[in-house]
């Protein structure tokens, strides 16, 4: 089948028929290119007028001849067709006695709606405009400081009377005066941008005014703040100077914002309570544009209502009735509310008797979403008919438009401005005239005779009989998705964006396609986000192969792939229509296009490989529910991933997560620049957390945090640091989170794809893993033999000797009991810590708040789950046995690397401090230990006198009884003392403490010092003392031999006192008795 071997239409008709306005100079290019609008959403107060949801049910319900009164709006983003249905009400709008004012957006500007509703309207009403005012005779800065004056002026409290609803907010602000001040005056560039938005232009000298409102916003404010910095201390008002100084403040978040990729509207809306002096004054300024503005234009705003009331007083005499199709209210802004306030009023409402003054007014009038949000809700209530051409997904998002919402309504849209370019204007001027006769006759089609007819449809497609040469079906989907839809506070997803960045770039190429160089540069126009030519690395790595030197066919079919074809797809398949196509490009593109047929002779399968579960599971896939629109062909085109600017924290509306991060990620690689680093932070971390930490050496736990989220940098995205691990910027990790998303995103990729993103993944983790390990020996630091050292020893070891000083187990026990010690919850402590010597409970006291954590890391450290659980699996103890051997053969900790550093994880740090701090050891606790051991017994051995403790007391507690009854003034309070620490310690005596203790003493050893051979089992024997109880028994005894010493003092001085009144024989007899009280044995001074 013969294909196009050049192009079927004339580059001049262009430009003629692709107009970016629906203007009325061309009924014929305006017809033929018309798409019928369905889908309508209709509200408002009149709503049930309306009879369907098409343009012909609203034309229907409006141009009814009994209809007094309606007030349309027709909403929809700028470009989504606005001015195209109002523009068809008037051509199709029935001829009769209305009188129909069609004011197109023409050049945007007041003046020139003004000019044109003089113009068409009948000659008799023209001087009334020369009562509008008088236009002030400045240049464009003139007329800036002369609204900036007004607008300060109007700022001051009082102003206005009645005052307006922030007059207090002005008076305790005082902003007038730092509106008016000299540098505001001449830095402050807001009021200029608003003038040239009302005057047709753009926010940039050369650009258009696209339906955007002249509002001031957040970033005019911004503006406003950077030219505050000389108002302290210039002589205005302590308000105005604090007003500054909050602008200013309030101006870095704003900033911040819109370096994130933020519209002025979105930081209004989502952080408006961090803004609260700069939304006020927003809001002041545009409640005081209109009157400011309206001087200036010399335009009155009651020079305007008497204009149309007097117009619809004569057209009421006459009997008329006017009609008013307004194609954008932003072109009146200025005078706006006085518009609406007239479009509102209500022939029917006014007179006497319902005797009407006024002819009826039926009006149309085109606004954006922004702008009616804005709207009054009292002009809201009186809307009788609103139509919405679109819907947006979510508060805040730009609506979609109804015309293009399906696959079928886009290619039909641009089906007809194919066919009508083709046809040229000369051809459709003379259709136009026979369908006046012939209202059904079809617009002429130059498919219907070409003689390539049949292959050029099979290639490109067709629709309803006209060719999509030189797109086809699937290349206009994927161009539809590929154009931006955060453009600075607007979206190329309309039908006006769809001829300004598709259709007219591709259908200027002509000569390109003549000569073989299409398409050309021209392609890459604004309109379309960068990254929806960025190329998936296979099909890179394919074109370097294909075109190795001749850079100008590389980038010509980079191209051709990106939007004709399938951008993650690099194999040969075979099409629904049996031909064959690489990446999803036919191959009499290529051809056509005169390009190299990149794929091989036969398609290739898809089905070898399996599809199991990757290795390396860090990303998945986005649990969103949005349904995304259906593209029914069996080579569906992967859309276009779009660039999301904002913070992470905002949900992406119209991707799946993968797509977006696709998206990113290679314009990345394009252009150097990375969206939402943090976020890719993040995943290099994910992909990182799944590298076996065994492999290089590592326990879970150290590997786990050391290389925490906050650590890992991709480079260039944070500070050179030696505690950050860096991933460099090279290939292999570009196409290693490229495979990774792949791999999860693409479920029916080639053989050859499947390979290539194992292969670039498997490279990536293997090159992950060495950075790892390198990173692990830096933060952990090296042995001189070069080997790292590991804290899964400290770790154990720390943890050990805390639960030996607790006696929670015995050094001398068997190794299975040190393991479940260390590892299991600490319970109550069972050596009597408090009774212990200082340095025993500085340790315990020191590891008090550690040793949770440090239970915690140790598990994980000696753990090896098995799959994705944590609390399952073996454990690997090789490193633990050892340490427990040698602490309890040495009690030294094993020793730390001489260039030990803070490794930054504070565990492990802490570690390194307790093992510092006991000086690397337990030999001076257990020495220091022994030693107060040995002296409790000592003593308590003396006192005891070879009797038992039960013994002992009793007999210590019969003497002080004996002699207290005797001597009852004989030191009571010692006395009393004595028996209250007795009757406490009856409990232990009970409870066989004492038979405990001396068991103990038993068992201590006068070898060794008293102590058992072996470090273990000393340590053993000294944890198993009954430390508390040896305290306190010793303490008991010693408070006794202090009682019976102060009693036998008051003895001898009651036997002194004594001796001069009592006999011989009396003394004796008091002696006998205390002797027999206190035994056989008494003190030698009794």
């Amino acid at each position: 089948m013969e294909l196009p071997a050049k192009p079927c239409w004339d580059v001049v008709d262009v430009s003629s028929v692709i107009r970016n306005e629906a203007l009325e100079d061309h009924e014929g290019v305006f017809l033929a290119t018309h798409t019928p609008i369905a889908g309508i959403a209709v509200s408002g107060s009149h709503a049930g007028d309306i009879n369907g949801q098409d343009e012909e049910a609203v034309l229907a319900a409006l141009s009814v001849p009994s209809r007094e009164h309606a007030f349309c709006v027709v909403q929809g983003e700028p470009g989504s067709g606005k001015s195209h249905l109002i523009r068809w009400l008037s051509v199709n709008w029935p001829e009769g006695t209305d009188v129909k004012l069609l004011i197109q957006r023409a050049d945007g500007s007041l003046e020139g709606a003004l000019r044109q509703l003089r113009e068409r309207l009948p000659s008799e009403f023209h001087d009334l405009f020369d009562k509008l005012g008088r236009r002030h005779r400045a240049s464009e800065q003139g007329r800036a400081n002369i609204l900036l004056s007004h607008l300060a002026t109007a700022l001051d409290p009082g102003h206005f009377d009645p005052p307006l609803e922030d007059d207090e907010w002005c008076r305790a602000n005082r902003p007038g005066e730092l509106v008016g001040h000299l540098n505001v005056k001449r830095e402050w560039k807001g009021p200029a941008r608003i003038l040239r938005l009302m005057e047709g232009g753009g926010p940039g000298t050369s650009d258009e005014r696209n339906s955007q409102s002249a509002s001031f916003d957040l970033f005019d404010i911004e503006d406003l703040a950077a030219c505050c910095a000389c108002i302290r201390g210039s002589g205005v008002l302590p308000a105005t100077e604090k007003l500054a100084h909050k602008l200013m403040n309030e101006a870095r978040s704003v900033a911040e914002f819109r370096t994130e990729g933020w519209t002025a509207e979105e930081i209004e809306r989502e952080h408006a309570d961090q803004l609260p002096y700069s939304i006020p004054l927003m809001s002041a300024l545009n409640r005081r544009r209109n009157d400011a503005v309206q001087n200036l234009l010399g335009v009155s705003a009651e020079g305007l209502k008497t204009l149309f009331r007097q117009v619809r007083e004569e057209l009421g005499k006459r009997g008329a009735r006017l009609v008013l199709l307004l194609e954008d209210i932003t072109s009146w802004e200025g005078i706006d509310d006085s518009l609406i306030d007239a479009l509102v009023t209500n022939a029917e409402t006014r007179g006497a008797d319902s005797a009407r003054d006024m002819c009826p007014l039926i009006s149309v009038v085109g606004v954006t979403p922004a702008y009616y949000q804005k709207l009054h809700g009292n002009y809201r209530g009186r809307i009788t008919h609103e139509l919405s051409l679109g819907e947006a997904s979510a508060e805040g998002e730009f609506q979609d438009v109804v015309t293009l919402r399906h696959r079928e309504s886009r290619l039909s849209f641009v089906a007809r401005y194919l066919t009508a370019v083709r046809a040229g204007t000369g051809a459709l001027g003379k259709w136009r005239e026979r369908r006046r006769e012939e209202p059904t006759h079809p617009p002429p089609n130059r498919c219907d005779h070409c003689s390539v007819r049949e292959g050029c449809h099979h290639t490109f497609g067709k629709v309803d009989g006209i060719g999509l040469f030189p797109f086809t079906a699937d290349a206009l989907d994927r161009f539809f998705l590929a154009l931006n839809d955060r453009d600075g506070g607007m979206t190329w997803r309309t039908p006006r964006g769809m001829l300004q960045a598709v259709l007219t770039p591709v259908l200027g190429q002509a000569p390109a396609l003549i000569d073989g160089k299409f398409p050309t540069a021209l392609l890459e126009s604004r309109g379309l986000v960068q990254d929806s030519r960025n190329l998936s690395p296979l099909l890179e790595r394919t074109l370097e192969v294909a075109f190795p030197e001749d850079m100008d066919e590389r980038i010509r079919m980079r191209r051709v792939l990106a939007y004709w074809g399938n951008r993650e797809r690099a194999d040969t398949t075979e099409l629904s229509s049996g031909e064959l196509a690489f990446a999803e490009v036919p191959a009499g593109v290529f051809s056509t296009f005169c390009l190299p047929w990149l794929g091989g002779q036969a398609a290739e399968s898809t089905d070898s490989l399996p599809r199991s579960p990757l290795a390396y599971p860090a990303l998945a896939e986005s649990s969103s529910s949005e349904v995304k629109q259906p593209v029914p062909s069996a080579s569906r085109p992967t859309p276009a991933p779009e660039r999301r600017l904002p913070p992470s924290k905002r949900k992406a509306p119209t991707r799946s997560e993968l797509e977006r991060l696709r998206s990113q990620l290679r314009n990345w690689i394009d252009s150097g620049h990375l969206d939402t680093p943090s976020e890719w932070n993040k995943r290099v971390h994910d992909l990182v957390q799944t590298i076996d930490s065994r492999r290089i050496e590592l326990d879970p736990y150290t590997f786990r945090r050391l290389l925490t989220q906050e650590q890992v940098k991709i480079e260039g995205t944070g500070p050179a640091h030696r505690s950050y691990f860096i991933v460099p910027l090279e290939k292999w990790v570009q196409e290693g989170l490229e495979a990774d998303i792949a791999l999860r995103l693409d479920k029916d990729m080639s053989i050859r794809a499947l390979e290539f993103h194992r292969r670039a993944l498997a490279v990536m983790m293997h090159r992950l893993e060495e950075l790892a390990s390198d990173y692990a020996d830096q933060r952990l630091s090296l042995w001189q033999d070069g080997s790292r050292w590991s804290p899964v020893p400290a770790f154990t070891q720390v943890l050990l000797a805390r639960a030996w000083l607790r006696g929670a187990v015995f050094a001398d026990d068997p190794l299975h009991e040190q393991l479940r010690a260390i590892l299991s919850d600490e319970t109550e402590a069972e050596s009597d810590p408090t009774a212990r010597s200082q340095p025993w409970r500085d340790y315990l006291a020191s590891t008090k708040d550690w040793h949770e954590r440090l239970r915690k890391g140790l598990r994980e450290m000696l753990g090896t789950p098995q799959g994705g659980s944590q609390g399952f699996g073996l454990a690997d103890v090789s490193l633990a046995a050892g340490a427990i051997r040698r602490l309890r053969t040495t009690l030294r900790f094993d020793s730390l690397p001489d260039t030990a550093v803070e490794t930054q994880v504070r565990e492990i740090d802490k570690i390194r401090d307790l093992i510092g701090n006991v000086e690397g050891g337990l030999a001076r606790i257990v020495n220091i230990e022994a030693r107060q051991v040995r002296d409790r017994v000592e003593i308590l051995r003396v006192n005891l006198r070879g009797r038992s403790i039960r013994a002992h007391l009793a007999r210590v507690d019969g003497a002080i009884e004996a002699v207290s009854n005797q001597l009852s003034n004989a030191d009571p309070a010692k006395v009393k003392g004595w028996k209250e620490d007795l009757h406490r310690a009856e409990q232990r005596l009970e409870a066989a403490a004492d038979t405990r203790v001396e068991d103990f003493m038993l068992n201590f050893s006068s070898d060794s010092d008293g102590m058992p051979g072996g470090n273990a089992a000393v340590l053993g024997s000294l944890a198993r003392a009954p430390a508390r109880d040896l305290e306190a028994f010793r303490d008991l005894s010693q408070r006794g031999e202090q009682v019976v010493a102060t009693l036998l003092d008051h003895v001898r001085d009651c036997v002194r006192a004594g001796a001069s009144s009592a006999s011989l024989e009396e003394i004796h007899e008091v002696g006998r008795a205390f002797k027999a009280a206190i035994g056989e044995s008494g003190t030698e001074s009794s």
